[in-house]
């Protein structure tokens, strides 16, 4: 095993976006990095994806170019004992705009449910609301799924007959 004094030490938490857990890191010079699982896990996508992500053509992508996962720094978590390789949260984000803007409706209804939580979260301390994480875990759920209804209705709309005998069940 690798000498974990060589590592920078991260500490662990789990967030929810609504009920998608998410692993965060947090390092000694308060920076956030996400656990890579976390964050294709959370919209149905291979771990690999994001390596396919940096290395490709979208602009998105383009702040990550030369990169590659091992490119990232290693962090040792204490409380789980292990050495772990995360990604910065800019690069998730950016992720899951991309996979939001090439039809991926988890990824979209993400994307959008963060913006709407973020713009509520602004407005709520402007307006002197206070509200638990659990309040907005329940906000947050409840966007995550009425874009992913609006998103299938999208798609049921569009839909020819016969569309049923030749794509996807994902998609019927």
């Amino acid at each position: 095993m690798e000498n974990k004094s060589n590592f920078t030490k991260a500490v662990k938490a789990t967030i929810y976006l609504g009920e998608i857990p998410l692993n965060v890191y947090q390092t000694d010079d308060e920076n956030y990095h996400l656990d890579i699982k976390s964050v294709t896990g959370a919209i149905g996508e291979e771990n690999t994806d994001i390596e396919r992500f940096i290395k490709g053509k979208s602009k998105l992508a383009s702040r990550f170019k030369g990169y590659n996962l091992n490119r990232f720094p290693m962090f040792w978590v204490q409380s789980d004992e292990v050495i772990i390789r995360s990604i910065p949260v800019p690069l998730a984000i950016s992720y899951w705009h991309y996979r939001s803007k090439n039809r991926n409706k988890k990824a979209d209804a993400i994307v959008q449910a963060c913006m709407i939580e973020s713009i509520e979260r602004r407005a709520d301390s402007a307006f002197k609301v206070q509200r638990t994480e659990s309040e907005y875990n329940q906000i947050f759920s409840e966007n995550y799924e009425e874009i992913l209804a609006e998103n299938r209705e999208e798609i049921e709309d569009r839909r020819l007959p016969g569309d049923d005998l030749y794509l996807p069940l994902e998609i019927n």
